[in-house]
């Protein structure tokens, strides 16, 4: 659509950019004049109402250092249109009443959120809020603790499930709830409506397990959530939480509610199994409803994860010798030569690995390496054999190389065998 609009912007004739696809506005053109052509007949996925988003998941309750800046840029090299949260974005905590330290954690928190190339929307969890200090701290930052928006026909409905000044457990107080409602009626022609809250209110509404004197019972919370799903009924919506540090997916009459993992936030990490993961979730907005996909943080790389330089120092990584396969290696010794061609310092480490039933010793087992830019190392290793036995193949000690570099596209782990001859 976008390249519709250009040419017609600009004059040309449309003639000459043969249209693809049947129901698709798209122009294509393209050199081919067979009836055939060498591409399928799908229209191109360029609906102008389509649109994406990215939301960040809970970083707190023993967050993990790095991973939250990590996301941020991250999700700039996709370039969604802004992100959202779902809560839980500072320490915190009801019991905190320290302005300085509230403060403090707000402004390491910002400065992650300045490294956005794009709008980030706030949502308070009951980290951020729960008690007067914290919460007129937010409300100084951010104005209101809940609200709405609109965008490409589609209502974004952001609530508070803290209730008010102080509340501890999850709550709707009445005000916003009849705010809620309000924003709805006033929006009930959107194509979708896309609910955010930190608390998932529905499972605690239905009621969770927990031990009570030894005994398991089923506790229900009356949040007022109840209010907003029957007036969310019967229109098509999508609800996200966080709080409960994994992922999971329920339905509900019918609609789809997500809890999501972390973003840098306590867990134990267990897996997918689990729900037990940092991440962000990919949503691309559809008539359809949303399309969602949840990328693990490190499966996101940058253009530069590999550049010519990095090839340069992986060459480096390569014994000097080479050995038949039935060469005697007792006395014998292995060398490289590293070399840093970036113009930042490399920091890492080699280690020897050996299989418990080898007859080699490797020396030294391990070496520290630091590299200034440009510099060059000369590391021999010297092997040393235990009998007169020949060497086993397969019971080789290997090279294990790990190497850094802070706030630098390089991060390396891998094993180096003992350049052995290979059997023809």
């Amino acid at each position: 659509m976008k390249l519709f609009l250009i040419l017609l912007s600009l004059g040309l004739p449309l003639g000459s950019f043969p249209l693809f696809g049947i129901e698709n506005i798209s122009s294509l053109k393209h050199s081919v004049h067979t009836e055939k052509k060498p591409w399928t007949d799908k229209d191109f996925l360029n609906d102008p109402k389509d649109f994406q988003f990215a939301i960040v998941a809970d970083r707190t309750g023993g967050p993990r250092a790095g991973v939250f800046p990590k996301a941020v840029g991250k999700l700039n090299e996709l370039r969604p249109e802004f992100v959202i949260t779902v809560g839980d974005l500072i320490q915190g905590g009801a019991g905190n009443r320290n302005v300085e330290k509230l403060k403090g954690q707000w402004q390491e928190f910002n400065s992650f959120i300045k490294g956005f190339d794009m709008p980030f929307f706030y949502l308070p969890g009951n980290h951020d809020l729960g008690n007067e200090v914290a919460d007129e701290i937010w409300d100084e930052m951010f104005g209101v603790r809940y609200y709405s928006f609109v965008y490409e026909d589609v209502l974004f409905l952001c609530l508070n499930t803290q209730g008010g000044p102080g509340a501890k457990p999850a709550l709707l107080q009445d005000e916003q709830i009849e705010w809620a409602l309000k924003e709805l009626k006033k929006n009930d022609k959107v194509r979708w409506t896309l609910v955010f809250m930190h608390q998932p209110l529905w499972l605690l509404e239905e009621g969770i397990l927990i031990r009570d004197k030894g005994k398991k019972i089923l506790r229900k919370t009356e949040t007022g959530w109840p209010k907003i799903a029957k007036a969310l009924k019967g229109r098509r919506h999508t609800v996200f939480a966080g709080h409960v540090h994994h992922y999971g997916k329920y339905q509900r009459n019918g609609t789809s509610f997500y809890t999501l993992g972390t973003t840098g936030g306590g867990s134990k990490l267990r897996g997918e199994a689990f729900g037990e993961f940092d991440h962000a979730t990919w949503v691309t907005m559809t008539d359809k409803g949303p399309r969602m996909a949840n990328l693990s943080i490190d499966g996101i790389m940058k253009d530069d994860i590999t550049t010519e330089s990095h090839q340069i120092f992986w060459r480096s990584l390569i014994f000097e010798e080479y050995f038949k396969r039935e060469t005697r290696l007792d006395g014998k010794s292995l060398t490289l030569i590293l070399v840093n061609p970036f113009d930042f310092q490399i920091n890492g480490s080699l280690t020897w690995i050996s299989p418990k039933s080898t007859n080699l010793e490797m020396s030294p087992t391990v070496r520290n390496i630091s590299l200034d830019p440009g510099a060059k190392e000369e590391i021999i290793f010297n092997l040393l054999s235990h009998n007169e036995k020949k060497n086993n193949s397969r019971l080789m000690p290997k090279l294990e190389v790990r190497f850094k570099a802070e706030n630098h596209a390089l991060d390396l782990s891998m094993f180096l065998d003992i350049p052995l001859e290979k059997l023809p």
